[in-house]
């Protein structure tokens, strides 16, 4: 009830973005038209698209409800076990950061070059 009466508003924005759009197209195609005209065209036209997408978003948000009001609770608890489970490995994997000092990382880029020296020395 409540989504419908806010895809219902929504819809009403719509129409009037377009009535503006319409409008402002008008102003803006005429060879007088000033670079205010064209602005508020594309802000005109930046509404209308948002308004567009949010109206779309609750429809398929509203779908998406409506589809898990029809799967049975199996079907959720399932998923639930299945989520929980996934949880616990993100956990149990968890890694340790080793934060290394300035001077260790120096000397540990020092003796990746060493190495790397003696690689091409060995190669001639």
């Amino acid at each position: 009830m409540k989504e419908e009466q806010l895809v219902n508003g929504l819809k009403e924005q719509i129409e009037e973005a377009m009535h503006r759009v319409a409008h402002y197209r008008l102003r803006a195609e005429r060879p007088c038209a000033r670079l205010e005209d064209e602005y508020a065209l594309e802000k005109a036209r930046t509404r209308l698209l948002t308004l567009e997408l949010r109206c779309l978003r609750s429809e398929l948000k509203s779908t998406d409800v409506a589809r898990q009001r029809n799967q049975g609770s199996t079907e959720r608890s399932r998923h639930d076990a299945r989520d929980r489970s996934e949880v616990g490995k993100i956990m149990r994997t968890k890694h340790k950061h080793f934060s290394l000092s300035a001077r260790e990382r120096a000397e540990a880029s020092f003796a990746a070059l060493q190495q790397e020296a003696g690689k091409t020395k060995e190669d001639r």
